[in-house]
């Protein structure tokens, strides 16, 4: 006797989700774990308060960061003798650090950020005048960047990438600074 064909409209209704419903799935999780990384990454990077307050919108960090780290050259002179720029400025008590500082008296400002933006010469000497152990000269300086007299003043003198930045209060020195000779891997 034949085989009597299977009605296949009484059969049960497949359970297993399609395969472009499974790749669906399969991107919601993964741009759910990538949303949720991020937003962990960005609540903590770091950026603990300290208990120090920001300068000109600097604020004094835990960390270092490499994200934007270049270096400029400041020499300061006052009557033509030359003023050194202090050792951690902008460093507090070894418990954070503000983006310009500096690590010892060598005049190098290091400006370390955690994204690249424009800093300015007063914004560096706002904080020296807050963390320095001496305090900046003060007044309305010439300025000089890399050996030339520039027409900008203190808030409007962008710090660049090995910039040689010479500031002068009252009579000029015979000789103004053109280059500094940064460090290898500065």
């Amino acid at each position: 006797m034949a085989k009597k064909p299977k009605d296949e409209s009484k059969k049960a209704p497949d359970k297993t989700p399609s395969k472009s419903k499974n790749k669906l799935i399969a991107i919601g999780i993964i741009a759910a774990i990538i949303a949720g990384a991020a937003y962990f990454l960005h609540k903590s990077d770091n950026t603990v308060d300290s208990g120090y307050a920001s300068i000109d919108g600097i604020p004094c960090e835990t960390q270092e960061y490499s994200t934007f780290h270049i270096h400029a050259h400041l020499d300061t002179f006052v009557n033509g003798q030359h003023v050194t720029v202090p050792q951690y400025v902008g460093i507090e008590d070894n418990k954070c650090l503000y983006w310009l500082h500096t690590h010892d008296n060598s005049g190098i400002i290091h400006i370390e950020a955690p994204q690249q933006q424009n800093f300015t010469l007063s914004q560096f000497i706002d904080v020296w005048k807050n963390t320095g152990s001496t305090q900046p000269p003060s007044g309305d300086p010439i300025i000089f960047v890399n050996g030339q007299e520039v027409s900008t003043n203190l808030a409007n003198t962008q710090l660049n990438a090995h910039d040689e930045i010479a500031i002068v209060y009252g009579q000029t020195p015979p000789n103004i600074p053109s280059f500094y000779q940064f460090p290898e891997g500065l």
